[in-house]
């Protein structure tokens, strides 16, 4: 690959003088007329069509096929004056109109592409622009941003119309698909700038140039014809010169064949004149896409365009993928919390039972009978931190001696439990020691604990919780009722 310096010195102005061959090409010439010829006659017809019927949405559909018939043509005529450029054999006028066809949509998406890079260019300005509204430090931020918006506008739209629109249009005419068009404009922006930058000003000064040749002949060849044409004919001539875009000029051509044939043959005569001049231009802008080309490692440009696409690409996955958990989990929260209202709502207050062995031991097999024990001394009162005290299984009352003048009843022997872990007796639930055989008897005998809005009967011997129709207390055997 060149470096700029050795392209300064490789750049032959002198075939940029080629550009003038484009107006020695009558039939690539004939068909840019045509081209302007169809696309004006489509805009003036549609407006008058839409003019009469009173609705913009046909106006606009018919700008847009006059948009489509300009952009098919121009295309056809760049790509067989890009023929001419290359010295090799120029393709049939079908052939080009058809290839001419098949960049349009190409051209609608560099469009669009354009747009988006404008619309972020104002996102950003808007988002700078609301920073300046802090107050105090907001206008110091003024003072530096808005300069630098501003320039940032200008060199996009300059970069826009003078480089990168001269240089897309001949890389889409050469058959390159828009992602190799727009990475080619970027390597050769990356590498030969200053050259396509020279040329481009040597094109347009040559342009600049042929056409002040042009209207310099055909502006007082117009006036003076023109004013003959209204002297002799009448003053229509006249105003088929200045009324072409109201609806009463309209009107009045569709009664004067001579003010319809002086704003026909005007059009006809500017048809020219552009055509001439875009022949000029296009035939240009192809012999600078060849110079500047020639020789352009665009490989690894394209590498690096693609690999940004594949990294935004990815960003763009991972952010979906992160947006998308978070709003699983808030879902699932929701979910949860929804459920757990409903749960505690529907479920309905559970009765107070007395207390029995943990629930994980009720299932474990039965152990082997347990010889009889001392008796157990009496338990401090509530409030005391008693000692711990391993819980047994439950003894006949018979042989624990009674502590009260009235004997101790007797009670049939319970069905053997499960040993319980030895824990520390705490307060009230000391009552696990001595009252080991109200946990012994069936879940239906057990007496049920009182309600919290009840006091609770305790044992005026040992202090611990009775029921309400026990007789005797059931650790010390004490006489609760006579």
């Amino acid at each position: 690959m060149s470096s700029p310096k050795s392209m300064l010195k490789s750049i032959d102005f002198g075939q940029l003088m080629r550009a003038a061959e484009g107006l020695t090409q009558w039939r690539v010439l004939g068909l840019s007329f045509l081209t302007w010829l169809a696309g004006g006659l489509v805009m003036v017809g549609g407006q008058m069509l839409a003019t009469r019927a009173g609705s913009m949405l046909l106006a606009l559909l018919f700008l847009i096929i006059a948009s489509v018939v300009f952009s098919a043509g121009m295309s056809a005529v760049g790509i067989l004056l890009q023929d001419k450029a290359k010295d090799v054999e120029q393709r049939s006028m079908s052939a080009a109109i058809r290839a001419g066809l098949l960049c349009v949509p190409r051209f609608i998406m560099f469009g669009l592409l354009v747009l988006a890079v404008v619309l972020g260019l104002c996102l950003v300005a808007a988002i700078v622009y609301f920073v300046c509204k802090i107050p105090f430090i907001g206008p110091i931020l003024l003072f530096f941003a808005h300069p630098v918006m501003v320039i940032a506008a200008s060199v996009f739209f300059i970069a826009l119309y003078w480089v990168a629109a001269p240089l897309l249009a001949p890389a889409i005419w050469d058959g390159r698909s828009l992602r190799r068009a727009v990475s080619l404009v970027l390597a050769v922006v990356r590498t030969r700038l200053v050259p396509l930058v020279l040329m481009l000003l040597a094109l347009y000064i040559v342009i600049t140039v042929i056409t002040l040749v042009v209207f310099t002949g055909f502006i007082p060849g117009f006036a003076y014809m023109t004013a003959i044409a209204s002297g002799v004919i009448g003053p229509s001539m006249m105003a088929s010169m200045g009324g072409m875009g109201n609806s009463a000029a309209f009107g009045a051509m569709a009664g004067s064949g001579h003010m319809l044939a002086g704003t026909l043959s005007t059009v006809i005569l500017f048809a020219v004149l552009m055509a001439l001049t875009m022949q000029v231009m296009i035939m240009g802008v192809n012999i600078i896409y060849l110079m500047v080309t020639d020789g352009l490692d665009e490989q690894g440009t394209e590498e690096s365009l693609q690999a940004g696409i594949d990294l935004a690409r990815e960003k763009a996955r991972q952010a979906q993928g992160m947006a998308r958990e978070a709003a699983d989990k808030v879902r699932h929260a929701t979910h949860m919390d929804g459920h757990g209202h409903q749960g505690t709502a529907a479920r309905p207050p559970a009765a107070p039972v007395a207390p029995v062995a943990p629930l994980n031991d009720i299932f474990a097999p039965a152990p082997a009978p347990v010889a009889p024990v001392a008796p157990v001394a009496p338990v401090a009162p509530v409030g005391s931190a008693p000692a711990t005290a391993p819980v047994v299984a439950p003894v006949p009352p018979a042989s624990v001696p009674p502590i009260s003048v009235a004997p101790a009843p007797v009670v049939p022997p319970a069905p053997a439990q499960p040993p319980v872990a030895t824990t520390p007796a705490t307060g009230l639930g000391a009552a696990a020691v001595g009252g080991a055989a109200a946990s012994a008897l069936p879940p239906t005998a057990a007496p049920a604990a009182p309600t919290a809005s009840e006091p609770l009967l305790r044992c005026r011997s040992c202090f611990e919780v009775v029921a309400a129709d026990d007789v005797f207390c059931g650790h010390c055997g004490f006489q609760l009722k006579p």
